[in-house]
């Protein structure tokens, strides 16, 4: 196959140009350079069969009710939430909603990041004297094995993960950046639904219980309400309490957004690939969520977000076919960490950049084994070992597909 240059491309560019201008019934020129736009969003659908005592309600609510007391729980959509705070959620990458990225879409894949699985749990006590849901005590699981989610808690150290740390991570150093994590914590405050909140006969109270996003192939999820109390002894302490648990079916609505074409489609200027065989160090033999399979079947299932890292900066004269060798460790949950390019021939910064985000974001099932102590010896930053901790490497190839 014979290789692009740099000439022939920027001439191949400039054509492009001049016809995007030219013509008014040609597609604009950013559809060549970004993705098509998709409105995409996860959704979770009560389960038919839950029970006697379970009800759903026209709106998509699930409710479960005992003599004296109905709990309600309604998935929020990220559509939802942003219509509940729809000036903080209009902003681009600056929206402040704390629940959802608002309405910035990511270039490299063309839709909105699905950031947190989000409840709205709301208590109706009209019998007992008192009543008290523990929202961090609640637990969210899925048709993953073994994956099982906490939610998260408002302030640092109420819970292992908490929306404060969340927002400091992201948090940069300009006053601006203090005000909107400022904002996004008073959200949360206000918001989520209160530890320690007693319930008291005719009352009813709300709130969020927050978890992290779901990955793409979860198709069922189960909410856990652990330890409701329903009595308090004269001491004030719990006397009788209940589990309750409600299930749901996953699905991802995407389509394209109003306006969009498949131009772009039409007019793929490349492709990604798997180069060679994927590595994975520190695996237990038996342990299917991973080994190479594993990580390699889901390497493939994101190429095409992959390629769009790559395309745009082909496209714009920025980028080159070639390789990137790309390094991370996956964690006993499943969540990736240190991902990191090894090799790369692309000749740009901002295609790196935009793959080792994208794989930061990728999520694996839970592991079911404990992890060797085997390491390879070329990855010395990696060397720590422990529970199902493994090192995985991929190699992606790029290339130009107009002259096949």
């Amino acid at each position: 196959m014979t290789r692009t240059s740099s000439t022939h491309l920027s001439k191949w560019f400039a054509a492009g140009l001049l016809l995007a201008v030219g013509c008014s019934n040609v597609q604009p020129l950013h559809d060549f350079i970004f993705p098509p736009r998709f409105e995409r969003a996860s959704l979770l659908h009560p389960q038919a069969g839950h029970g006697q005592r379970y009800a759903k309600s026209a709106d998509g609510a699930i409710s479960y009710e005992i003599e004296g007391l109905r709990i309600e729980v309604e998935y929020m959509s990220d559509p939802e939430l942003n219509k509940l705070f729809p000036q903080e959620s209009s902003q681009g990458k600056y929206s402040i909603n704390p629940y959802t990225y608002g309405d910035y879409v990511d270039p490299s894949v063309g839709y909105v990041y699905n950031r947190f699985t989000v409840f709205r749990v709301t208590a109706h006590n009209t019998s007992f004297a008192k009543v008290q849901l523990q929202p961090l005590r609640s637990l969210l699981t899925t048709d993953r094995e073994g994956e099982v989610l906490t939610p998260y808690g408002v302030q640092v150290g109420t819970a292992p993960q908490t929306f404060e740390s969340y927002y400091r991570a992201l948090q940069g150093p300009s006053g601006n950046e203090d005000y909107r994590f400022n904002m996004r914590m008073g959200f949360v405050r206000t918001n989520n639904f209160t530890v320690d909140e007693n319930i008291f006969k005719g009352e009813n109270y709300g709130g969020f219980i927050a978890f992290a996003p779901l990955d793409d192939e979860v198709e069922e999820a189960r909410l856990l309400l652990r330890d409701f109390i329903l009595k308090f002894n004269a001491f004030d302490k719990p006397l009788e309490t209940m589990d309750v648990e409600f299930r749901f079916d996953r699905t991802i609505d995407e389509r394209r957004a109003e306006g969009e074409s498949s131009i772009a489609e039409l007019h793929e200027t490349t492709r990604a690939s798997l180069a060679a065989a994927t590595r994975v160090v520190g695996n237990v033999t038996g342990d299917v969520t991973r080994d190479v399979t594993a990580v390699e079947g889901l390497a493939r299932g994101r190429l095409g977000a992959i390629n769009r890292c790559f395309a745009r900066e082909f496209d714009a004269g920025r980028a080159s076919e070639g390789e990137i060798t790309v390094q991370f460790v996956i964690l006993p949950d499943g969540t990736v960490q240190g991902a990191r390019t090894l090799r790369s021939t692309v000749v740009s910064d901002a295609v790196r950049e935009c793959i080792v985000d994208l794989i930061r974001r990728w999520r694996f099932r839970p592991s079911t084994g404990l992890a060797s102590q085997e390491e390879a010896p070329e990855i010395s930053s990696f060397q720590e070992t422990s529970a199902a901790r493994v090192t995985a490497t991929c190699f992606f190839e790029f290339i130009d597909i107009r002259e096949e």
